[in-house]
């Protein structure tokens, strides 16, 4: 281990690693049971998953938000940002509930054909939990973009 010592971490930043962490942990959770359950396909954990493409697609955008929150986590730590507690909230709102959607419908039984082709809480959920992704995700680049083009300057 290293002697070195950090600067206090910004609470907003310390709140963006736990929810990278968490995403994490969900995506290799999810791993587990997709893997016991292509092994043990006739399994009482393979009778709940409804939708295997759901869960494979929920399994990886956890991945991929995760990886999308420590590198912020990362790039608001080189660069010194304390970005706003919105923009934290928006990615780590997002990054939980856009996976938790294909999760769900992985999970859920399949309406019969005279229903509605999608689940009613869907396009709301969807809707609000996109929207929120791309602000939070789009500020967040706009935040680090800035702060290394002024970190640039600051070397002339």
């Amino acid at each position: 281990m290293s002697n070195q010592k950090f600067p206090p971490e910004p609470m907003a930043n310390v709140f963006l690693l736990a929810f990278a962490i968490l995403c994490l942990a969900i995506a290799l959770s999810i791993a587990w049971v997709l893997g016991i359950t292509l092994f043990f396909p006739d399994g009482v954990l393979a009778g709940h998953l409804v939708e295997r493409a759901d869960i494979i697609r929920a399994h990886i955008d956890y991945l991929m938000m995760a990886q999308f929150l420590f590198i912020f986590f990362l790039l608001f730590r080189q660069y010194a940002v304390t970005p706003p507690i919105w923009v934290v909230s928006a990615c780590c709102f997002g990054a939980f509930f856009n996976p938790l959607s294909f999760l769900l419908r992985g999970l859920a039984a399949k309406p019969d054909a005279t229903a509605l082709p999608v689940e009613p809480h869907f396009p709301i959920q969807a809707g609000i939990s996109f929207t929120l992704t791309t602000v939070g995700f789009l500020t967040a680049t706009i935040l680090v973009a800035r702060a290394a083009w002024l970190s640039r300057l600051d070397r002339h």
